[in-house]
């Protein structure tokens, strides 16, 4: 009878194939009586050694291994640790990881105020930061700069673009400057150029506010600028803008890459596997150094945010085009490994999709519907853990979504160095000088109150349940993720689930837990789950799951 897990048509095939003898080798393994055989059939040394190259290499065997096997009752373990050592190896199992990860980050790397776009002046492609327009040039914003040299124009004696005044547009004066040739950050090529609009191509470091509450001296690439000054724009070979194609694709992709090295250590480079979710230690390129220098702290409040914070270590300074070039740092807390990686925050951009995420791939559980009408609940209201029907799933999923609210939501900032809370909504507007009303928003609630919405104090949205009703969520977000995955880890639950999903991997079914089977295997998973934990090496574990009887056996 074929099994639950194979179709009729493919188990009688099988069969077939087992009980024909196409070859030498499987001619005394057609069954005496000429009749019936099983589909649970031990496999000869050939299939055994292909199926170990599939899995830990992704490829058949060579011939030469063929020819190593033969004749012999089982494959060396010499060539196992050389599967094992190898590259392929190492791409096996980051595929593996990214299937557990889904290694795809979804970011909004970039906006209209400090993205170059192209535009067509007198028949000349020119480039200009479009949010920028009425900030520059005044009128209704939709101006560009003119279709000449800028030097034909000259410049003011603070460095800035001389311009020309033009007709009013909507009541409001129009000025339009000309043009500069700017080398950019993201070319090879050290003879290209753009021609960007001067105002835009300004090089300026800072800018200063001579007066108010928010008086100071600012750095000219920070969101702040595209409002207080038109001194600010692209910076020196155009460092503080971007352009879609080049560069946000190869920053996402930069940042799947660092994810990946990151598993690489843990698996194939022998550090203790557990420690992946863990370490301070992650490598950062070119390509990602110069966008959390100089790009990742200009997007406005209703992208990701991904501003480069003290709490994220010493970051290694690199040149864009060293994409190549990946050096190791350390984090500092809240981080732990692949789990605040940018990769990761910004695959699942909710404090509840990182839990899940978590939840399943290393506590190996999943929530299910209710199966029964839910009662003694409200029926509307903004806590999801008393909410008819949410709160079957909530009341789990937020306590373990407070263990990732050290960092924001829709990004990968971390709000470890942020103050947890304001007094008043005014202080709020200036806890980021220089004013920001959009910052404050972004990241801090109302406490609610019946006192004047003014003066009541603000708090961080990740502490907005953080009450006596709700008391984990202060403890969970203290502990931070890496507080998550250690206990976890403490427990054996991470390694047990980390076999678990081993064993379905190699085995490509799920291991019998059903204590009252006779092919019950629940013994035998936990028995390789304390010897993982013990050791933490991922290639042992493999070692002893492919020296399983049922791994030399048909599925």
């Amino acid at each position: 009878m074929p099994s639950s897990r194979t179709p009729y048509g493919a188990a009688l095939l099988v069969g077939v194939l087992l009980c024909t003898p196409a070859s030498e080798a499987w001619a005394d393994e057609a069954p005496a009586d000429g009749g019936v055989c099983l589909v649970d059939h031990e496999l000869p040394i050939e299939r055994v050694l292909r199926r170990l190259s599939i899995d830990l290499r992704g490829t058949v065997p060579s011939m030469a291994e063929y020819a190593e096997v033969s004749g012999a009752t089982d494959v060396p373990s010499a060539l196992i640790d050389t599967y094992l050592a190898s590259d392929e190896f190492r791409m096996q199992m980051r595929r593996y990881h990214e299937s557990l990860l889904w290694t795809n980050p979804v970011a909004l790397l970039i906006d209209v105020n400090f993205t170059l776009s192209a535009a067509t002046v007198d028949g000349v492609v020119l480039y200009r930061v479009q949010g920028r327009r009425s900030l520059y040039r005044g009128g209704d914003g939709t101006s560009d700069c003119q279709n000449k040299p800028q030097s034909d124009l000259g410049y003011n004696g603070d460095g800035s673009p001389i311009a020309e005044v033009f007709p009013m547009i909507a009541g409001v004066a129009v000025r339009r400057e000309g043009w500069v040739e700017v080398h950019p950050y993201w070319d090879p090529n050290p003879a290209a150029v753009l021609k960007i609009c001067a105002f835009d191509a300004q090089t300026t470091a800072s800018y200063t506010v001579l007066s108010g509450a928010d008086a100071g001296t600012y750095s000219c690439d920070h969101v702040a600028a595209r409002t207080k000054t038109d001194k600010c724009g692209c910076g020196p070979n155009a460092n503080y803008c971007i352009v879609s194609a080049p560069v946000a694709t190869a920053v996402v992709a930069s940042m799947r890459e660092q994810l990946l090295r990151s598993v690489d250590d843990h698996t194939a480079g022998g550090e203790p596997y557990s420690a992946m979710l863990t370490t301070k230690k992650a490598y950062l390129n070119g390509t990602l150094s110069h966008y959390f220098t100089y790009l990742a702290q200009q997007q406005v409040a209703g992208s990701t945010q991904n501003g480069y914070q003290p709490s994220d270590g010493v970051m290694p300074s690199i040149p864009y085009l060293e994409s190549g070039t990946w050096t190791a740092y350390t984090r500092g807390e809240p981080h732990s490994g692949v789990l605040t990686l940018p990769a990761y925050l910004l695959r699942f951009q909710t404090l509840r999709g990182r839990a899940n995420r978590y939840r399943i791939a290393f506590q190996g559980q999943y929530f299910a519907p209710p199966g029964s009408k839910d009662v003694g609940c409200l029926e509307a209201g903004n806590d999801l853990t008393l909410r008819c029907v949410c709160r079957g799933c909530h009341i789990t999923l937020e306590p373990l979504a407070a263990h990732f609210s050290q960092f924001v939501d829709a990004g990968t900032t971390s709000l470890y160095d942020f103050a947890e809370s304001f007094a008043t909504r005014a202080e709020c507007l200036y806890g980021a000088l220089p004013y920001q009303g959009g910052w404050c928003d972004r990241y801090y609630v109302t406490v609610p109150s019946i006192s004047d919405p003014d003066v009541r104090p603000y708090k961080l949205k990740a502490l907005e349940y953080d009450d006596a009703e709700h008391p984990l969520v202060a403890q969970n977000r203290a502990a931070g993720a890496d507080g998550l995955a250690q206990a976890d880890i403490d427990s054996g639950l991470f390694h047990k689930v980390a076999v678990t999903s081993l064993f379905e991997q190699l085995m490509t079914r799920a291991p019998e837990l059903d204590v009252t089977s006779p092919d019950y295997e629940g013994e035998t998973i936990a028995a390789l789950a304390k010897s993982f934990k013990e050791h933490d090496d991922l290639k042992q574990t493999i070692r002893e799951l492919v020296a399983l009887p049922s791994y030399r056996r048909l599925p």
